[in-house]
Parts: structure tokens; sequence; C-alpha cells
């Protein structure tokens, strides 16, 4: 399996949009695909460029992203190289069925993730991504921005990683800052539950700031003195 990180990436998706700071609509677009073709079947190498990464992709794209490594098999989280714990032919049921059992299956996760750990890790990614289209990241995808205009937009779209908050031993406090900090908290997934949205009635699955500071919590209190997140989800793969 082909592994990228930040210079892969600006090679072989960003070199061709370097003479101007403003993407148009049709090169934004194609960017979203370039990255979604490199890591469908391949792995992001580090830490650093999966952070790096948040600054080009928006939750839509990285739900795209996600589906398209489950359809090879491969676990929804980038950085990971292994299957879902539970392989299933995603076009053997209905999309209504598929959307049922997501919904009200708790073990559901394990049908896109290889494991928990990595569903939580993809969570807490997707709910860090700005919604801002692509074309609206003004210069956001220079490799060499010479004019540096504002620093203010890399911390626009800067994000944490739930694996280095355990192994930094975060403290509560700092990690309830963090979600709570998350402009967008809206997920679909196997432990969410359902509100009904004012505006036109319709059933949206919701994740709270407070939930997902628990599950966070609930994380540290089980972590090892000395963790090993690599060794840890892959000996408890459930």
């Amino acid at each position: 399996m082909n592994k990228y990180n930040i210079q892969d990436i600006q090679r072989e998706v960003l070199t061709p949009y370097q003479k101007h700071r403003q993407l148009s609509m049709k090169e934004a677009q194609s960017i979203s695909l370039d990255i979604l073709t490199l890591l469908c079947d391949g792995q992001i190498s580090d830490e650093d460029t999966l952070k790096w990464l948040a600054r080009l992709i928006t939750p839509e794209a990285y739900m795209d992203l996600m589906d398209e490594r489950n359809l090879n098999k491969l676990c929804g989280y980038p950085m990971c190289q292994h299957p879902p714990e539970r392989e299933r032919d995603p076009f053997e049921m209905s999309p209504t069925t598929k959307q049922f059992l997501w919904e009200n299956n708790p073990y559901a996760y394990l049908s896109r993730f290889c494991s928990k750990f990595h569903f939580r890790c993809s969570q807490f990614y997707q709910v860090q991504l700005s919604e801002d289209a692509l074309f609206s990241r003004t210069g956001i995808h220079l490799i060499n921005d010479t004019l540096q205009i504002d620093n203010s937009i890399n911390e626009k779209y800067a994000i944490e990683l739930m694996e280095v908050l355990l192994r930094n031993k975060a403290t509560d406090e700092e990690i309830k800052n963090i979600v709570l900090g998350v402009n967008k908290l809206e997920l679909v997934s196997g432990e969410t539950r359902n509100t009904e949205d004012g505006r036109n009635g319709e059933i949206k699955n919701v994740t709270s700031a407070e939930d997902l500071s628990q599950w966070l919590q609930e994380f540290k209190i089980i972590e090892n003195d000395k963790p090993s997140v690599i060794d840890d989800y892959l000996k408890d793969r459930r």
C-alpha cells in the first residue's frame, strides 16, 4: 500500500495550481477528486500530514473518502491500512436498510472501521473540519506562499488528533475546550441520537459536545501509563 506525506500530496495534487491564490470551483473540485483518488486505496503516512490535510477537505469530502476506502475494503480512517472488522458487500441491501442498520446497530461502525478506536478518531477528526468550500479558502493550496497575507488562515483550519491528545495525556478541561470549540457537531454514527430540525421537520443524527467530551474522557480512563496507541487498538480489535 502506498503511503503519502505532505510533500507527496503537494507534488501529486497541488502542483498544477500554484499560479494564483484564488481557486476556481472547477479547480477546487479537481483537487478534491485527486485527493480522494490518492487516498482511497492509500494511507496517510504520519499525523502531521493528516492534520495538514484538514485545510484541503470538507466534512462531505471526508465522508466520500471514507466511503471509497470502504469500497476498497479499507478502514475509513485515512491513517489505517487494515480492513474493516466486519466486511460487508455495500450493494447487498437497499440504502434504506443500510441506513436503518447504521442508526440502530451499536456495532455498525465495525463495517466501516477496523476498531472502535479508529471510529472515534475519525469522528473527532471529522467534526473539526471546516465546511468552507475549498475555492473560498484563499491561498490555502499554495505550496510556497511568499505573500503570507494572513497567517490566521492556517490557524482557522488547524485541528487536533484524538490519538495525540490521548498520548499527551491532555486534561479533561483541555479536551472539553477543544470539543466545545468545534463549530459543527453533526455526525451520522451508530451511537447518535435523533432530534427534530425545527425549520423543516427533518430528523437528524446529532452528537453533542457533551457526548464527545464524555467518550474522550472514557478513553482516558482506560489509558495505560505508557500507552502505545497502535499496539492498543491492534490488541483490542472489537
